[in-house]
């Protein structure tokens, strides 16, 4: 949801292992020389064990992609098997065939393999990843593999991957021929301050994102202390502190917001909304939190004065319109008034809205909403942007839109057409043909605060350089901005705006000054269009 906002390649702190973003701490480095070592040496085991969330899983895919073409290696990830499903499993993995299925066909096809990779000079690696969860049985099955040996060397190298539980095996005296057999091994914690605020920022620079975004000092060490320095906490607690950030159209992060994410991590409540001092309301709202605030139908807060703005995706200028809003319809008492009892309006439309959010598709209800606000302008050329926003800024502007939309039950977004607003609904098309009046209380928590806005690309918005230029000097001079350099007025005026001030008669710029101009409907003050 925020990557473009910050401009990432894309997130920074997923939770898959990918070996591309693994900082390698003093630790994490001390673990990969481990199995350096007890691969060059081709001896016995390498174990490496951690805490959850320590990074094993990561360094493992790294140790794998660091494999030069001379080695073959097998994977095996889901250990809750039978000593002949491992021993399939590895087969499969380095390509083998097998002549039967007994537990001897399976044994003696990987010898022959081995033997004829050692003689092609080649080595094989064998890890098994979350191997505390391998059985008794398994275990000794594994420790005859590191039997397949010439006089002078295994055949195979074998590393074992897990959680501190796997210690405590090898230490079972049934496993004591195991546990005399590893030669290298290594125990990863978590990381220290230092090396948790330089994991942050690899990830950060590792996704695009160097110079784009940062977290202060403070934020730094509340990341630490929430996720007690364990990486896949740190990779929680910073996404969600992006979320924060992208919500608030900021792009330092701060120890509040950390504090914040944090909170919703521990609470294993990644849906609840995330609300700000500063007027941030973020767009995840847990289903229950929705449902309450439905039946009591709260009017939601509004960001204040000084957080009253606009920010175009992807830029970090902030764009107060100062278009004075149509004066809204009276709302109706459907959209004004609380329901008093379970069966009185709106609960109806309610329940078919969060219907819609649940089930509607990305792709099809974004172009079923610019379909209707393209219906809305009864046609012709249309300019657009998409823009970080709020409802307030979106009366000022006074357009249709398409507002992209989010539930907690999906991974993806949806979207709905913006046809009207007054101070306590808004009329929405969530369909063809649909028209509905939707409470601000219900839409809000739910709402990305991204929109898309349409205008008519007429005589001021067309390809025409010159007569775009001669419409901004219109509107410019109209509002107080009349220099005789164009540049130079809409530098001011964007100033002003708070836009990025590069004198460029760009798509931010003209609909701010659109905004400013005289027009005819429609106009979301106006109820919007007819279904």
């Amino acid at each position: 949801m925020y990557e473009s906002w910050f401009g990432f390649r894309e997130k920074p702190f997923n939770l898959t292992p990918d070996p591309k973003y693994l900082y390698l701490s003093p630790k994490h480095a001390e673990a990969f020389a481990h199995l350096e070592f007890g691969r060059r040496e081709r001896g016995g085991f390498i174990l490496i064990t951690g805490e959850v969330g320590t990074g094993k899983t990561t360094l493992a895919r790294y140790f794998l992609a660091k494999l030069g073409p001379e080695t073959r290696s097998a994977v095996v990830l889901y250990p809750a098997l039978t000593a002949a499903e491992l021993l399939r499993s590895i087969l499969d993995d380095l390509h083998v065939e097998t002549e039967g299925e007994s537990l001897k066909d399976l044994v003696d096809a990987l010898h022959g393999f081995l033997l004829e990779a050692r003689r092609c000079e080649r080595n094989v690696v064998l890890l098994i990843d979350e191997a505390q969860d391998l059985s008794a049985e398994v275990l000794e099955q594994v420790r005859l593999l590191s039997n397949l040996e010439t006089a002078t060397e295994k055949l195979i190298q074998i590393v074992l991957i897990g959680q501190s539980e796997l210690r405590e095996v090898l230490g079972r005296h049934e496993l004591r021929q195991l546990a005399q057999r590893v030669t290298a091994r290594y125990h990863l914690t978590a990381l220290g301050l230092s090396d948790c605020g330089e994991y942050i920022r690899h990830r950060l620079a590792v996704a695009g994102g160097e110079g784009k975004v940062a977290f202060t000092g403070t934020a730094l060490r509340q990341v630490h202390a929430s996720s007690r320095g364990v990486p896949r906490l740190v990779n929680l607690v910073c996404d969600r502190a992006l979320l924060a950030g992208y919500v608030a159209g900021a792009r330092t992060i701060t120890a509040a917001m950390v504090r914040q994410a944090a909170e919703e991590v521990r609470t294993e409540r990644p849906s609840r909304s995330l609300r700000w001092r500063h007027g941030l309301v973020g767009s995840a709202l847990a289903t229950g939190l929705a449902l309450a605030a439905f039946a009591l139908a709260p009017r939601m807060a509004r960001a204040p004065a000084d957080g009253n703005h606009l920010v175009p995706a992807g830029s970090a200028a902030a764009t107060p319109l100062g278009a004075t809003p149509a004066t809204a319809p009276a709302p109706s008492a459907a959209a004004a008034t609380p329901a008093a009892t379970p069966a009185a309006p709106p609960l109806a439309p309610r329940a078919a809205f969060l219907t819609f959010l649940r089930t509607a598709e990305s792709e099809a209800s974004f172009a079923e909403a610019s379909a209707r606000v393209a219906a809305a302008w009864s046609g012709g050329r249309l300019a657009h942007a998409t823009l970080r926003t709020h409802l307030e800024q979106l009366r000022r502007l006074d357009l249709p839109a398409a507002l992209e939309l989010f539930h907690p039950s999906r991974r993806d977004t949806c979207f709905v057409a913006l046809l009207g607003l007054d101070e306590r609904a808004a009329r929405v098309a969530t369909g063809p043909g649909s028209l509905e009046t939707v409470p601000l209380a219900q839409l809000e928590p739910f709402w990305t605060r991204e929109a898309v806005v349409w205008w008519p690309e007429d005589e001021a918005l067309g390809g025409d350089r010159q007569r775009q230029a001669d419409w901004a000097r219109r509107l410019l001079g109209a509002h107080g901005y009349g220099e005789d350099d164009l540049a130079a007025a809409l530098r001011r005026f964007q100033t002003d705006a708070e836009l990025v001030s590069d004198g460029v008669l760009g798509p931010r710029t003209r609909l701010a000054l659109f905004a400013r101009e005289d027009r005819r409907s429609p106009r979301l003050s106006a109820g919007g269009a007819t279904p």
